[in-house]
């Protein structure tokens, strides 16, 4: 049996709509607190120290690991962030989409990006490849 369809000022309602995004975004941001009082803890105990302190400790693979996984959650997070404020205020539809897939893009390039110079460092590779750097 199918319920009535509701509406609200002329609009219909979805009881459900976006629960599932809502539910990720908190789940997201509750991971990403303790990993932000990490990633302060740590910039505090690294500043000041030489390049190869810094080296070192990107060869920990918990440290690595951890770096790379709070680089995940913050571009996920900022996806769906993102996405929520394009949703509440582009109201033409091709705009809104074009605008939702660039965002998807830029935050799916930057992970990528810091994922891979993170397990860069971590082997002790060179950040950037040669003639790129300053």
């Amino acid at each position: 049996m199918s319920h009535p369809a509701r509406y609200r000022n002329g609009v219909r309602v979805s009881e459900r709509h976006g629960a599932g995004e809502w539910t990720l975004e908190k789940i997201l941001l509750a991971a990403l607190m303790p990993l932000g009082l990490w990633i302060a803890s740590t910039a505090f105990t690294l500043s000041g120290q030489g390049y190869d302190a810094v080296l070192q400790w990107f060869a920990s693979p918990v440290n690595a690991a951890l770096l790379a996984a709070t680089a995940l959650i913050l571009f996920g997070f900022a996806s769906l962030a993102w996405k929520v404020i394009i949703e509440d205020y582009i109201h033409v539809a091709g705009t809104r989409a074009l605008l939702i897939g660039l965002v998807n893009l830029i935050c799916l390039a930057a992970a990528a990006a810091s994922v891979f110079f993170i397990v860069r460092l971590a082997l002790g590779s060179a950040p950037l490849p040669a003639g790129f750097g300053i």
